[in-house]
């Protein structure tokens, strides 16, 4: 298996692959299940110590040869623990003693190794050893399957399309070994989609069932106990063994446990279904939506009326996705062989979230032509036209909805006025659809009410709708619904700018399904972006952006990548990017494109071009007037104040927007007003009025903690001739990533090495970097590392 394999789930845990890099002086044993990558570990390890190297991988054929081991790790008969350790103990130079397959290692070998470990203290030499199993003799750590994410990159390097790479994450238990076969076994149309994918590796199993067979039956009782669990990384073990070994491993369970397990153990000890049991399966109480899956899941097995079955299985697949396990809630789909508009209902659902918004969309419209009630189908068949940028797709669908009072009807009358630029006719329908939205205790209806309130330009109500929804699909422990409520609780806090309430929703939205991911770091990205801050998220994003056509947070990168450009004085690349934005490179994404206008605004005055904003500023204007709140009525102040050629006119809307920003209360976009009218008295020699609002611009940056605009600010102040000292900045306001990267180039490791010591990118490093320096306000990895020496 590649080294790479292995490694993803050591991402961002320093504490295990750091820790055996620096293992000299005593020693480690990992231990972890077949197929984890144990090897593969230790061939990384082996690959980037840059020390000595001595080992020996153990041999089943020499188990029962006393220190056969140690002889071949010597190249010399050696026995007892006094001469191994008296041969560890001569080495001079740096060196690991490493041992692979330890659990075949005669036990006087081992035993003497252990020996040596303990003794090993002050030399220069470790040892590292990977099991099956544990030993009494040396410090054990587990190596766990992998997360889900790791997983995921693993089957994305083998070329697994987006769409089908939950299935077998879920089908591989976090196993890199059953990942890599999973992979390799897919035919094409279980690639495509048009097929299942099936659970059991068959070109694999003979193996699994020959060691099995090997062992004693109540050692292979003992193991098979412990594969029940699929987080155990053991799923093609379970498979693997024989019904009736199976059977005897449920009914030992049976007779040890309780709770709805058991009544699962005791009908599995059975060769026959057992309606009494599938029956008391489902009245059993769950304690979360995962545990509730796993008790229909089972009680559909146990179930012969076909359309009991069915529906247990869709009840599963529901509870399974609520529990965000998109993957094994595919999987539960692909077993239900009736009411098909549920499924393509549930199935579009997962796929809008977490697979390919195409996909969605076919399946939605298929659900909405099946169900009796098509609402919640029409709906989210829109978001899935939106969310890929096809508004032509979407106006298509709203012709087809007859014209009714329900909520579908009024959310997709009031969408297509707005975005045609027909507010008033907008009004009416949205306001209908937030009533409706609101009048139920769903977290879909809240979050439709929270988007039709934004459409009419009321930021604080569709903030206050969206918090409604998060509260819902918490309560509820909706966990698939809950980060798409926090994406308009984020977007509705940038809007009143809001930002540290804007980061902490969508920090707390990354543990989603991925296209609500993706939404979330890019959301991320344009928080940072707009206190001039550039984060690694964004980067992130991008792969998952274009593999699966999101054009959407394809349209939010592009904003926050303007933002970051217009903070690092490039006017002309941020007016590029923009007006592809506006052009629709990332599909047609109104409501983006409105929202970015004040930075096209900004971006095409200082390229001297302002004439190129006017028609966004008119569209701006429009929406602006229609929603009257203070924050977008401070915004198209300051732009008419920007694009204004009588300086009059311009500091009358200067006034007009500074004044709108107060009763907005937004501290960060008041801060850029204020700079931008300071720069305007400047230029027009009129150098005391703008010290005062120099001054006050750079009170609220540093409030906000917005350095890059804070040194502007500061540099304004001195072109006004005041005299403004240069701010100390200490390394306590780091993040604890930062902090480790600063110490690291103080010690003088390169990038490439902190990133390989961290487990991370060297993208990500560079991306720390940067801030790192603009927050300490250093200029050079030189005198970073005298302020670290400095203590500072």
């Amino acid at each position: 298996m590649p080294v790479r394999d292995v490694v993803y789930p050591l991402r961002g845990r320093d504490d295990l692959f750091g820790g055996l890099r620096s293992v000299a002086g005593h020693a480690v044993l990992v231990r972890g299940a077949e197929g984890l990558g144990k090897s593969a570990l230790l061939t990384a390890l082996r690959a980037t110590l840059g020390v000595r190297l001595v080992g020996v991988r153990g041999l089943r054929a020499e188990r029962a040869l006393p220190y056969g081991a140690l002889h071949r790790l010597f190249g010399a008969p050696v026995s007892g623990g006094v001469a191994a350790r008296d041969r560890l103990s001569a080495v001079s130079v740096p060196t690991i003693c490493w041992v692979d397959d330890a659990q075949w290692v005669d036990p006087e070998s081992l035993s003497a190794l252990g020996f040596a470990a303990r003794r090993l203290a002050g030399a220069p030499v470790g040892m590292v050893l990977v099991s099956r199993s544990g030993s009494d003799e040396f410090e054990t750590v587990e190596l766990t399957p992998l997360t889900d994410s790791a997983a995921d990159l693993v089957l994305r390097d083998r070329g697994v399309p987006a769409g089908v790479r939950p299935q077998l994450v879920e089908l591989g238990g976090g196993n890199p070994a059953d990942l890599v076969a999973l992979a390799a076994s897919l035919t094409p149309a279980q690639a495509a989609g048009r097929e299942p994918v099936s659970p059991v590796l068959r070109e694999r199993l003979p193996g699994y069932t020959a060691r099995l067979d090997a062992m004693p039956p109540a050692e292979r009782l003992r193991f098979l106990v412990t594969c029940m669990d699929i987080s155990a990384g053991k799923a093609t073990w379970y498979a693997a063994a024989s019904p009736a070994d199976r059977r005897a491993a449920h009914e030992y369970l049976a007779a040890a446990g309780e709770g709805p397990d058991v009544l699962w153990h005791r009908a599995m000890a059975t060769a026959a279904p057992s309606e009494p049991l599938a029956d008391a399966l489902v009245a059993a109480p769950a304690a979360d939506h995962a545990a509730s899956a796993r008790q229909l899941e089972r009680a559909a097995v146990l179930t012969t009326d076909r359309s009991v079955r069915a529906e247990r299985l869709l009840a599963a697949a529901d509870a399974a996705w609520q529990a965000g396990r998109p993957g094994w809630a595919r999987l539960l789909l692909s077993r239900v062989d009736a009411e098909p508009g549920a499924v393509a209902l549930l199935h579009g659902e997962i796929e809008l979230r977490d697979g390919d918004p195409a996909v969605a969309t076919h399946e939605l419209g298929t659900a909405a032509e099946l169900l009796a009630d098509p609402a919640a189908a029409l709906l989210l068949a829109g978001e899935a036209r939106r969310l890929g940028g096809d508004l032509g797709g979407y106006r298509a669908l709203a012709r087809t909805i007859p014209a009714g009072d329900g909520l579908a009807f009024a959310h997709f009358r009031g969408m297509t006025s707005v975005y045609a630029g027909r507010h008033d006719d907008a009004d009416l329908p949205l306001d209908d659809a937030v009533r409706r939205g609101m009048s139920g205790a769903d977290v879909a209806g809240a979050v439709w009410a929270a988007e039709a309130a934004f459409a009419r330009g009321h930021a604080e109500r569709a903030h206050e709708y969206a918090a409604a929804a998060v509260s819902r699909a918490r309560l509820g422990r909706r966990h698939a619904e809950l980060p798409w409520a926090l994406i308009y609780l984020s977007l509705s806090a940038i809007a009143l700018d809001r930002i540290p309430c804007a980061r902490a929703a969508s920090r707390d939205g990354l543990r989603a399904p991925q296209n609500l991911r993706m939404e979330h770091l890019t959301l991320l990205g344009l928080a940072a972006a707009l206190l001039g801050d550039r984060v690694p998220e964004l980067d992130e994003a991008t792969e998952g952006i274009a593999e699966r056509g999101l054009g959407r947070p394809a349209a939010v990168a592009a904003w926050a990548n303007a933002c970051l450009d217009l903070a690092e004085d490039r006017p002309d690349d941020a007016l590029s990017r923009l007006e592809d934005l506006a052009s629709g490179v990332s599909g047609d994404q109104p409501v983006i494109r409105v929202l970015a206008t004040p930075q096209l605004v900004e971006a095409a005055v200082h390229s001297g071009k302002p004439e190129r904003a006017r028609t966004a500023l008119e569209v701006f204007d429009r929406w602006t007037l229609a929603g009257a709140e203070p924050c977008w009525l401070a915004l198209s102040h300051r732009c008419h104040a920007l694009t204004a050629p009588d300086p009059v006119v311009a500091e009358r809307h200067f006034r007009l927007a500074i004044e709108a920003h107060r009763r907005a209360g937004g501290a960060v976009e008041l801060a850029r007003t204020r700079f931008a009218y300071a720069t305007l008295l400047r230029r027009h020699r009129r150098a005391r009025d703008a010290r005062d609002q120099f001054r006050d611009a750079l009170r609220g940056f540093e409030n906000v903690g917005a350095t890059r605009f804070a040194d502007r600010a500061r540099a304004g102040l001195r072109a006004t001739g005041e005299t403004v000292d240069a701010p100390h900045r200490s390394l306590a306001g780091l993040t604890p990533q930062q902090d480790a990267i600063t110490r690291l180039v103080a010690a003088g490791e390169t990038n490439k090495e902190i990133a390989r010591r961290l487990v991370i990118s060297h993208r990500t490093v560079d991306h720390h970097l940067r801030n790192i320096f603009t927050a300490l306000g250093v200029r050079s990895r030189v005198e970073l590392a005298r302020r670290v020496a400095a203590g500072e």
